[in-house]
Parts: structure tokens; C-alpha cells; sequence
């Protein structure tokens, strides 16, 4: 469980992403694969902690609805995906067990909404950093984030 100094250092870290300047960086989805991933990036963490947040685009060309159900990377000890909340005028960040995103729809991680939280991370970090993601019909995409700095 968290404790409150955890959470208000994630919710510093959260809105201080608010700020991140966004790069692009396209990924090119696989032949078979209806699930196109763009703008994939990742903050640059704060000097001395190891967590950030990564950001990116996913396109669903199906007509069904997909649902993102993990993310991994070797440089990452854990990938969960976030949530913004805004209750009484307090922002609070959520963890949720999957993303959908729908049939012939886009859904855009971004700062201060949708986001990936990235815990454990192995330092320093290369500007171009692998990830694969899993959705629940088993498929899995590979893709490349950018590291980017906000200042």
C-alpha cells in the first residue's frame, strides 16, 4: 500500500508531466495487426527518482473494440496503466487493470489524463527505448518510445 508521502510524490511527478514538451516518434504496426501506435514517448525521469510516466497514441482500424491489458519493458521493473481523476477538486491518479480503446477509434495517453506510470526504472535511460504492449486477445505489438525532456 501507499503511503501519503508515495502518492504526493506521484501526484507532483503527474502534473509536473503536464509540462512535457511532446516528441513523435511513429511505429510502423505489424501487417496483421489492427492496433496502429504513434507519438510513443517517455518523460525523463527527475534526477535522483526512478519512476516516470510514457505517453502515446493507439489507433484501432477494427471495428471491434480492443483493450489494452499490459505493457513491459526490459528497462522498466513495472508498467501500470493510470488514470486522471478530478473529485472535489482534487486530482488524484488511478491505476486501472485495462484500456479500451474502441473500434475505428483513437484513444491519446497524455499528460494530465490517460498515461503509463513506469516504476524501477533502470538509469539512465536511452533516448530510444522498446516496449511491448498486450492486449486481451493475446496479441502483443513491440514499439519504440523517444525520451524527451521537458525543460
Amino acid at each position: 500500500m501507499f503511503s501519503f508521502a508515495k502518492l504526493l510524490l506521484a501526484a507532483i511527478c503527474t502534473v509536473s508531466l503536464q509540462f512535457a514538451a511532446p516528441a513523435v516518434f511513429a511505429t510502423e504496426p505489424s501487417a496483421s495487426s489492427q492496433i496502429q501506435i504513434s507519438n510513443a514517448r517517455v518523460r525523463e525521469p527527475i534526477p535522483g527518482r526512478m519512476m516516470s510516466a510514457a505517453f502515446l497514441t493507439l489507433k484501432n482500424t477494427a471495428k471491434h473494440t480492443r483493450k489494452l491489458v499490459s505493457v513491459s519493458a526490459e528497462w522498466a521493473g513495472l508498467i501500470e496503466i493510470h488514470t486522471h481523476l478530478h473529485e472535489d477538486g482534487v486530482m488524484k491518479m488511478r491505476q486501472i487493470n485495462s484500456l479500451e480503446i474502441p473500434g475505428g477509434e483513437s484513444v491519446v495517453l497524455e499528460p494530465g489524463g490517460l498515461h503509463l506510470m513506469l516504476f524501477k526504472l533502470q538509469l539512465p535511460l536511452e533516448d530510444t527505448l522498446p516496449m511491448e504492449l498486450c492486449f486481451s486477445n493475446g496479441e502483443c505489438i513491440e514499439t519504440t518510445a523517444t525520451l524527451f525532456s521537458p525543460m
